[in-house]
C-alpha cells in the first residue's frame, strides 16, 4: 500500500485482523481449567501462531518453560523481529517496550528512559499506539470532554506476549543463556501471579462489563469503560454513563483466597472520592478467582452488588465472544 506498491491507490477498504478474543482459547486448550486459560493468556494473547505453539497436553508451566526459557526459538527473536519490521529506530522503541512493561507508565517516565524529552517521546509513543503495541489510557471518571488532552495520561502495553517478555525474559536473559530454567521459574512464580492478576485478569473483568452492557444486563448503558486512579483511591473496573450520572465500580481478586466482607466493604468506601458528584448513583461488581466467603455475600447482598467468579465470567465473555 506504499507508493511505490502496486495496490497503492487501488484497495478500497483495509480490514485489520486483531488477535482472537479470550473465548477462543477454550479451542485451543480444552482441557484447561478457566484460570489456566487465563493465565495463557495473559502469556500469549490471542495470536494464532503463538497459541498453537504451546502443547495442550502439557501445563501451562511446563509450557513456559520448553517455549518460552529457551535460548532458541521463534519465541526468543520473535520481539525483535516484530519490532525491527514495524519501526526504524529499533533500540529507542524496544527501550520503551521494556519501560513500560516494567512499570514505568508515564511520558515522564518512559521519555527518561529512553533518553528524551516528554514532548520529544510523543511520536514514537503514538507511533506504538497505532501500530497497536501499547495504549494510552486516561481515569475512566474523567469527562468526555477532557479526556483527549488529560495529562493523566498512562501507556500500558497492549500486546500481551511483548509484555510477558519484556517483563520476564529478558531481562533474565543470562539466565536463560545459562540454561537455568527452573531456577528462572522459582524466581518468577510469585510475581507471575499478580503479574496476570494486574493485567489480563482486569482486562477480562472490563471486557465482563462490555458484555452485560451488549445483553443490557446493566441499570445502564456505558459510554466508557476503564479504570480509575488518583492519589486517593484507585478501582481496577470503571463504568460510567454521564447523562445519567451512573457509576459502576468493580474491585478484581486473583488471590487463591476467597475473598471477604472487608473487600466489599473498603470498595464502598472508595465511591465518594470516584464518584464525580454526590448525586450520582453508583453500582458495583466483584470479580474473584477463588470465590467469596458467606460474609462477603451477605454484604454484597446489602449492597445490590454482582459477585462474578470464573465460571460466570467464562460464559459471559463466551456469549458475547470476547
Amino acid at each position: 500500500m506504499t507508493y511505490r506498491a502496486p495496490l497503492f491507490g487501488r484497495f478500497t477498504g483495509q480490514l485489520p485482523v486483531g488477535p482472537l478474543p479470550f473465548s477462543a482459547l477454550k479451542a485451543f486448550f480444552p482441557q484447561y481449567p478457566m484460570a489456566e486459560r487465563v493465565a495463557t493468556y495473559a502469556v500469549l494473547g490471542g495470536i494464532p501462531a503463538y497459541l498453537e505453539r504451546f502443547d495442550p497436553a502439557q501445563s501451562l508451566s511446563q509450557n513456559i518453560r520448553q517455549q518460552l526459557f529457551q535460548r532458541t526459538g521463534m519465541f526468543r527473536s520473535e520481539p525483535t523481529v516484530l519490532v525491527t519490521e514495524l519501526v526504524r529506530e529499533t533500540r529507542i522503541y524496544e527501550t520503551m517496550l521494556r519501560a513500560i512493561a516494567a512499570g514505568q507508565h508515564t511520558a515522564g517516565e518512559i521519555a527518561g528512559a529512553v533518553g528524551l524529552s516528554s514532548s520529544n517521546i510523543q511520536p514514537y509513543l503514538k507511533r506504538l499506539i497505532a501500530l497497536k503495541l501499547i495504549e494510552r489510557r486516561v481515569p475512566a471518571t474523567l469527562p468526555l470532554s477532557e479526556r483527549q488532552a488529560s495529562k493523566r495520561s498512562r501507556y500500558h502495553v497492549l500486546d500481551a506476549f511483548l509484555r510477558f517478555y519484556y517483563r520476564f525474559i529478558e531481562p533474565h536473559a543470562e539466565i536463560i543463556e545459562q540454561g537455568l530454567v527452573e531456577t528462572l521459574w522459582g524466581e518468577i512464580g510469585e510475581q507471575f501471579r499478580a503479574f496476570i492478576g494486574m493485567t489480563v485478569f482486569e482486562e477480562l473483568c472490563r471486557r465482563w462489563v462490555i458484555a452485560q452492557a451488549r445483553q443490557q444486563a446493566l441499570p445502564f448503558l456505558p459510554e466508557t469503560v476503564g479504570s480509575h486512579w488518583a492519589a486517593d483511591a484507585q478501582v481496577d473496573v470503571v463504568a460510567v454513563n454521564w447523562r445519567e450520572k451512573k457509576l459502576l465500580l468493580g474491585e478484581c481478586k486473583w488471590g487463591e483466597h476467597a475473598v471477604g466482607q472487608a473487600v466489599i466493604r473498603e470498595l464502598v468506601e472508595k465511591a465518594p472520592l470516584v464518584s464525580p458528584g454526590p448525586e450520582w448513583q453508583v453500582y458495583y461488581a466483584f470479580f474473584t478467582r477463588a470465590g467469596f466467603t458467606d460474609a462477603a455475600r451477605a454484604e454484597a447482598q446489602r449492597h445490590q452488588a454482582w459477585l462474578v467468579d470464573l465460571a460466570q465470567l467464562e460464559a459471559a465473555l463466551a456469549g458475547a465472544n470476547l
